[in-house]
């Protein structure tokens, strides 16, 4: 079997299937380790994956068929990491929230036990966003409003000091 294909092909496929097949079983995990619900936020609904999913796979499939040159190594991992952003948005959305343990926003997840600290109020140049810094650096949350993002403000503050 040609060296390419396994490279070029089959691997980014396999790994595709993994996302697609491991996502919800790592939804189920997450929503374990997060708790009961404390503060809803605006549920949303994902149209990227209408149109990332597909793409992803012919992406996959035109790297096969089309000889891209030194672009052949990039073009099929581009549509694994695109297929895992649209993935893991699509599934985190709907059970956008703050929990027990942590705070799923977008699809951004923080776990309050990587929180180094929290601001005092949201920038008053972009009231509803909130940059919470974390261990590893700063998360930037962006809420529908400035009210949802002092009410996550308020019940961080509780639940972390």
């Amino acid at each position: 079997m040609n060296l390419n294909l396994i490279f070029f092909a089959i691997v980014p496929f396999v790994l595709m299937a993994i996302i697609c097949v491991g996502m919800p079983f790592w939804k189920v995990r997450l929503m374990k380790e997060a708790g009961e619900k404390i503060l809803p936020l605006a549920k949303k609904k994902s149209k990227l994956q209408y149109i990332a999913i597909p793409t992803a796979y012919i992406l996959l499939i035109l790297s096969i068929l089309v000889d891209f040159g030194k672009l052949n190594f990039v073009i099929p991992y581009c549509a694994v990491m695109g297929l895992f952003i649209a993935i893991k948005e699509s599934t985190l959305l709907p059970v956008n929230g703050l929990y027990e343990n942590l705070l799923i926003n977008g699809s951004e997840v923080i776990r309050f036990k990587e929180i180094t600290s929290l601001p005092d109020s949201t920038d008053t140049q972009q009231p509803n966003v909130l940059k919470i810094p974390v261990k590893h650096g700063t998360r930037t949350l962006i809420f529908d409003n400035s009210n949802e993002a002092q009410e996550v403000l308020s019940e961080l503050k509780k639940k972390v000091d």
